[in-house]
């Protein structure tokens, strides 16, 4: 069962799928009146040939060169009311359109694009409508005294002539028209080798996507000498159409995007699309590694040369890869030195091996004492530069008495007296045993009075 597309919408590219826009609608209908609707809103939406049956699809041929016709709507999406579907014209390769006429319409080309001619094919109807200067005006005459079902308006293959078949159905009837536009007496157009003078009845065209300034499509300029739309004369079926193609310098719009990669509407970068990694990852690709791909590709036909070219693309590693050997190392080596300064840690906080971490160069000096000069009692070394113990760990140590004792040197008050002689006595005898020095020659009444110096 096929798919119920409620919302469609129309878009258009110009370089074979590379990027897609929506068409932009006419500011005013075929009376003159604005076309009012949201921006966000409001684009041209056509009838493709997926709809056929019941409304004309878009249309265009190589001979009528920039000319498109097609039947759709002003909005937000496409819509299937008979009174909401009119008939469109663009005659610049589908960049700009106009409303040609109210109403759903059959059409066909003749005269190289020269002549449109068209008919009502919904509704039943006897004119048939026609404009000689590429719907700048219509003009409409009664094919027939009773009103009929149009089916088409054919012509032949090339659409260079200027007459054509239309046919239908009366009461259950198949009726056929021939018509021919020879008549009118419209003179053949002249100057096609000085295209775009004054006195030419023809100019030239490039095609554009409206946002390159060289005008460059595919990779080339195509330049198509036509007739101007307000000449009044006929190509003629052996009319042979100038075309001058010349290539372009690459840039970012003649290449699409690879596999993997995608655009954002209206941009022109390659990037990554999402789980794009998994799909093109090559075998060895490790999940700390990046690997190079190409991001673009050339349109297919794009025929530019030299200018922009795209460089490989660096793409990281799916996050479910396998690690490299260096990543491998690196992991291994972190988990090693985690591991042993935990080991570290935690043996260095417990009870039984505390003693190995702690003040291990002044344990063996522990028991050593001595007593500073006019300060109190003796205090150990270790007690000395702070170490991390209990000094009532070694109170009452029955190791003590192997402890080799300071000599003390604060005297007790009964010895004074015996120290003051025992001193003054070495005093003496230094007297007798050092000799006197004397003073400088001429050294005054200094040296008269005292014969020498005594040194103590």
């Amino acid at each position: 069962r096929g798919k119920d597309e409620e919302i469609i919408r129309t878009v258009i590219t110009f370089d074979k799928g590379g990027v897609w826009s929506y068409l932009k609608p006419p500011k005013v209908d075929s009376v003159g009146k604005p076309i009012e609707c949201p921006p966000d809103k409001c684009w041209l939406h056509l009838h493709g040939v997926t709809n056929f049956h019941n409304f004309a699809p878009f249309y265009s041929l190589e001979t009528a060169a920039g000319l498109i016709m097609g039947t759709g709507n002003v909005g937000a999406s496409l819509r299937f009311e008979t009174d909401q579907v009119n008939t469109y014209f663009s005659r610049d390769g589908g960049l700009t359109w106009i409303e040609a006429h109210k109403g759903a319409f059959i059409y066909e080309f003749g005269d190289h694009g020269g002549l449109i001619v068209m008919a009502n094919d919904v509704e039943r109807t006897k004119q048939v409508v026609f404009s000689w200067n590429e719907g700048q005006s219509w003009y409409d005459f009664d094919v027939a005294g009773a009103a009929l079902e149009v089916d088409n308006i054919v012509t032949e293959p090339n659409a260079t002539t200027t007459t054509f078949l239309l046919y239908g159905t009366r009461q259950d009837t198949g009726v056929l028209y021939h018509l021919n536009f020879e008549p009118l007496g419209q003179p053949a157009c002249k100057g096609a080798w000085a295209a775009d003078s004054v006195s030419s009845d023809y100019e030239t065209w490039m095609p554009s996507d409206g946002r390159s300034n060289d005008k460059c499509l595919l990779g080339r300029q195509i330049t198509y000498t036509r007739r101007k739309q307000t000449s009044e004369c006929f190509n003629g079926e052996q009319f042979e159409r100038p075309v001058v193609r010349k290539n372009c310098m690459c840039s970012e719009e003649d290449y699409e995007c690879e596999i993997g990669f995608a655009r954002k509407v209206g941009s022109f970068e390659c990037r990554p699309a999402e789980d794009a990694g998994a799909q093109i990852a090559p075998e060895r690709c490790t999940s700390s590694d990046f690997f190079y791909v190409d991001a673009y590709r050339k349109v297919a036909g794009d025929t530019c040369e030299g200018g922009w070219f795209p460089q490989k693309a660096a793409v990281p590693c799916p996050a479910g890869a396998a690690f490299s050997k260096s990543a491998l190392s690196v992991l291994l080596v972190g988990l090693v030195l985690v591991i042993v300064m935990a080991t570290i840690t935690f043996v260095s906080r417990s009870e039984k091996f505390k003693h190995l971490f702690t003040n291990y160069g002044f344990d063996s000096h522990k028991h050593v004492q001595y007593a500073q000069v006019g300060k109190g009692g003796p205090e150990s070394a270790v007690d000395t530069v702070g170490a991390r113990y209990d000094p009532n760990e070694f109170l009452g140590d029955d190791d003590d008495e192997d402890a080799p004792p300071l000599v003390s040197y604060n005297l007790a008050d009964d010895d004074d007296e015996e120290h003051e002689l025992a001193r003054g006595r070495g005093l003496e005898a230094a007297k007798t045993a050092v000799p006197k020095i004397s003073g400088p020659p001429g050294g005054g009444k200094a040296a008269d009075d005292d014969d020498g110096m005594d040194l103590l």
